[in-house]
Parts: C-alpha cells; structure tokens; sequence
C-alpha cells in the first residue's frame, strides 16, 4: 500500500504536466479551470507527500519542474493573448531564474548535494502563490493585472533574493569548509 501512495504525489505532478500542455490549445473560458486544476495538484501532492511520508527530493524535483512548465505555458500563453507583455514574464519568474541558476552553478563546480538539501522557503510559497493569483486574476478578473502583476514580481523578487542569500551561505560554507 505504501508504494501506491508514493506514487499519488507524481502522478499529481504528471498532471501538471499535462495541464502544461493543453494551456496554450485551450479555449480562453477553460482558462480558470485548467489554473484551478494545476493549483489544487500543486497543493495536494506536496500535502499527501507530506502526510503520507513519501517526500523525496526526486518527487520535489518533479513537482518543481510542473509548476515551471504550468506557469511558464499559462504566461506565455497570456502574453500572446495580449493580456500582458511578454517582458513580464522575466519579472514575474525572477525567483524561479535565480533557483534555476543556482542549481546550474552548483552541478557545474560538482556541489549539487548542496543544492538538493535545500528546501522549499516561505518566500517561494508566496511567489509560487503570487503567481497562481495572477494566472486567475488574468483567467477571471483582467482589469486587476497590472495591481496583481506589480505584487506578483514583488513576491518573486523577495524570493530570488532570499533564495540567493541561501545559495550564497551555502557557497560561502563550502568554501570554507564548514
């Protein structure tokens, strides 16, 4: 039974992926849906893996790159519906750059354990909850963008910065050996 559950988690996340993909060919009144979908499997397959004591930082990985690709589909799909500028997409996934280059970094200089024995931060829950809230303000409610774009890039900025001050420490401990 167990080995079932540990499962459910990465099916969640597959289910992302798919989502990710059927964004961009999706009629614009499925938008709502689909962002609702990806949020709720989001939400559920970090708690069942987290109740069900299943958590591994290959599961991680997998829901990380979901939510990567779900976003990065929903954005860019918005930006060519016009509903923003595709400049803002840079702004809006700032955090998920600097992580996305911290790990870069770190395989390269072969400290990649340093990178894996991170874990998720308070501040990427609220970019990663900035974000979903764009993508329904977007979906549902556009005269709202430009207010919810500005707090969602503050949101990620906040992150990109605490997660660079932790890739930094990590670093820095390496170095020196601590």
């Amino acid at each position: 039974m167990n080995r079932f559950l540990a499962l459910i988690p990465n099916i969640l996340s597959a289910l992302r992926l798919a989502l990710a993909c059927i964004f961009p060919f999706a009629p614009q009144e499925m938008w709502v849906w689909l962002i609702l979908g990806s949020g709720t499997s989001d939400f559920l397959d970090g708690w069942c893996a987290r109740r069900w004591k299943v958590t591994s930082w290959q599961g991680g990985l997998i829901d990380a790159v979901a939510d990567k690709m779900f976003m990065l589909s929903a954005l860019f799909t918005f930006a060519m519906a016009d509903k923003f500028t595709v400049w803002w997409i840079l702004a809006v996934i700032s955090r998920d750059l600097t992580v996305a280059v911290a790990a870069g970094y770190t395989a390269a200089i072969g400290s990649w354990h340093s990178f894996r024995d991170m874990g998720a931060r308070w501040s990427g829950k609220l970019a990663t909850a900035g974000q979903f809230l764009l993508l329904l303000t977007v979906a549902v409610l556009p005269v709202g963008i430009p207010v919810i774009l500005v707090l969602t890039v503050l949101c990620s900025a906040y992150a990109a910065g605490d997660y660079g001050l932790l890739f930094y420490q990590a670093l820095k401990r390496r170095k020196t050996g601590a």
